[in-house]
């Protein structure tokens, strides 16, 4: 309880006697007591009658402010309810009763209103703090507000400079997908369609002291045409200068009027700014709106630098590229850069798969078919004196050389063997003569019916054929078959010539199929002999005791056609022709010569006709004579 709390006794009649009692008490000395016959407004507590209550004071005359207690004497149930329910709320005493029970409900009072004073006080504080909270909330919205006004400002800066960076990224990758110079003109127009004003940009490339290349759009296509002229260069932006709107006026055939003048400059061209390209941007704008423009065109132009930088430089690599390669391909003998280990780094149109793999073979020379190559090597150096990178392999051609030097050879050769063979003649002649002299004696001594007479015939036309064939080799040499050529059917020359193989076949299953027309050809017959027995008699010696020889004579068309089969192991794809080579051979030393091929196609050719080894799917080799017929009379 306060000491400042007042005891009011609310009465218009003198103060009762229990009232001097209470005031003495001690335990309420601190109290200060009052009487009014009106409310006091600084009365804690109010004492005052049920009489007094019920007759001067209305139930709205009382403050909710002040605790109440009702005294009477002798208090019933009914008039206790009937006091409360006019003052609910209030205590009570009986004025009769003891002055500690009176003691009790005043300090029970005091200490409720000092209750409801702190109440009153806390609900004071906290309506004045919730003032001060509703200024702060108010502050701190409004300062709220503040913020929120300048993180929307701040958000929006960002999100445009955000916007801003990804617009230029966008146009770093758009750049980075050019391939040609010509294309960056559209990528531009469309990056200044926002300046209006600003026309289609026109780009000039510098390529030297005296000329240049001038790119500019017709309608959406990029045209680039060659400038021949003297060029001045400048390293800082020119604005509507004379002397831009004349170059352009000159170059495109048409009149400008402003142009700005941006050079892009890159680390290529500091230290000549004049070979730098130049971006011109014809327009109508006014000086108040060019800074701007520039100051937003000047975060592209280094970018646009680079790529242009970047083309320009592939543009020359590709240039510098395309003319090494047409040199290198034109070079008539293969050429390749080789490594270390052999792989063909880059080779010209005349390198092949099959040379990379003969060289792993070869050291100085290689042969290829019917090619020749000497192989000459260059190092490739960083330094003079530094390990090779990689080589140059040069193979020069030296087929013709080749052929040239086995030609003279050759001819050497049948030189000696053209002089062999006129030795060998005259000294065949005689004996042959004499075994010719012999057989017809014997004839002359024997019945002309009995098998001695057959063979002495028989042995009589071989020496015969013999001298045939020396003197058709003498007058070939000399060149004077033509007189001994005539028609004769190729059947019967097949037939006449069978008879001088019988050793030779008897051992071997033979089959012959001659046409049943007649193929008359124009031939010297014991030469077409010699090339039929050459060509039975290679096949002989070719199968195995078991094998088989076919031949046959056909029509196709107007030419006669004679083959001679085997199943023998037949001739290599690559060899095909290297057979008919003089002194070619693939029999072992000793067994051949390589000239009966040789001769044999040389004679049929002589003919008019032509010998052939004929490729085949099975095993074994054909041999194919093919002459033109003759009219049949």
């Amino acid at each position: 309880m306060s000491s400042s709390q007042t005891i009011q006794l609310l009465t218009h009649e003198d103060p009762p006697q229990w009232w001097a009692r209470l005031s003495g008490l001690k335990d309420l000395s601190e109290c200060r007591w009052t009487v009014s016959a009106d409310f006091t407004a600084d009365a804690d507590v109010v004492l005052l009658s049920r009489r007094e209550l019920e007759l001067r004071f209305g139930k709205e005359a009382l403050s909710p402010s002040k605790v109440y207690v009702l005294f009477d004497e002798n208090w019933t149930v009914q008039n206790l309810r009937r006091s409360l329910s006019a003052l609910r709320g209030a205590l009570f005493f009986d004025s009769a009763g003891s002055t500690e029970d009176s003691k009790r409900v005043l300090q029970l009072a005091l200490s409720r209103q000092a209750e409801r004073a702190r109440q009153t006080e806390l609900m004071h504080l906290m309506r004045t703090q919730s003032r001060q909270i509703d200024e702060v909330n108010r502050d701190l919205e409004r300062v709220m507000k503040e913020r929120v006004a300048a993180e929307a400002e701040s958000r929006k800066a960002s999100q445009k400079n955000i916007s801003r960076v990804r617009e230029i990224i966008s146009f770093i990758k758009d750049l980075a997908q050019l391939f040609e110079i010509g294309d960056l003109l559209p990528l531009l127009r469309r990056q200044i369609k926002e300046y209006h004003g600003l026309e289609a940009p026109i780009l000039f490339v510098p390529r030297g002291e005296q000329n240049g290349d001038i790119y500019y759009l017709r309608g959406s296509e990029s045209v680039r045409s060659r400038l021949r002229g003297t060029w001045k260069g400048s390293s800082r932006i020119q604005v509507n200068q004379t002397e831009d709107s004349r170059f352009l006026a000159n170059s495109l055939g048409r009149p400008f009027g402003k142009v700005i003048r941006i050079p892009l400059i890159t680390g290529r061209h500091q230290s000549d700014a004049d070979r730098a390209p130049v971006l011109f941007f014809p327009h109508t704008l006014d000086e108040t709106q060019i800074d701007a423009v520039l100051a937003d065109l000047s975060e592209k132009l280094q970018p646009v630098s680079w790529a242009l930088d970047r083309l320009i430089l592939e543009q020359e690599l590709k240039n510098t590229s395309r003319n090494w390669e047409m040199t290198f391909d034109e070079l008539p003998e293969p050429i390749a850069i080789i490594d270390h280990d052999g792989t063909v780094l880059r080779s010209n149109s005349h390198w092949s798969d099959e040379l990379t793999t003969a060289l792993k073979d070869a050291r100085d020379r290689i042969r290829l078919g019917e090619k020749y190559f000497v192989v000459e090597r260059y190092p490739i150096r960083v330094s003079a004196d530094s390990r090779p990178l990689s080589w140059v392999v040069y193979l020069r051609d030296e087929t013709k050389s080749w052929k040239l030097k086995s030609q003279m050879v050759q001819v050497e050769k049948m030189s000696a063997v053209g002089q062999l063979a006129g030795h060998v003649a005259h000294e065949l002649n005689n004996p042959l003569t004499g075994i010719r002299s012999l057989a017809q004696v014997l004839l002359t001594e024997v019945e002309d019916e009995s098998q001695i007479a057959n063979d002495l015939n028989e042995v009589e036309r071989a020496a015969a054929r013999c001298q045939g064939i020396i003197n058709n080799l003498l007058d070939f040499s000399k060149g004077a078959i033509e007189q001994k050529i005539h028609v004769m059917d190729l059947n019967e020359v097949v037939r006449r010539t069978l008879p001088f193989l019988k050793s030779a076949l008897g051992r071997l299953r033979t089959d012959v199929e001659l046409c049943e027309e007649s193929l008359p050809v124009r031939i010297e017959p014991h030469l077409l002999q010699q090339v039929i027995f050459n060509l039975i008699n290679n096949a002989c010696q070719a199968v195995s005791p078991s094998g088989e020889i076919k031949i046959r004579t056909l029509k196709r068309g107007d030419r006669a056609i004679l083959e001679v089969e085997d199943d023998g192991p037949g001739v290599p794809e690559e060899l095909r022709e290297r057979i008919f080579e003089p002194f070619f051979t693939t029999k072992s030393e000793g067994e051949g010569t390589g000239l009966g091929l040789s001769f044999s196609r040389e004679f049929v050719r002589g003919f008019g006709g032509d010998l052939r080894c004929e490729p085949k799917t099975t095993p074994g080799a054909v041999f194919r004579v093919e002459l033109k017929m003759e009219p049949q009379s």
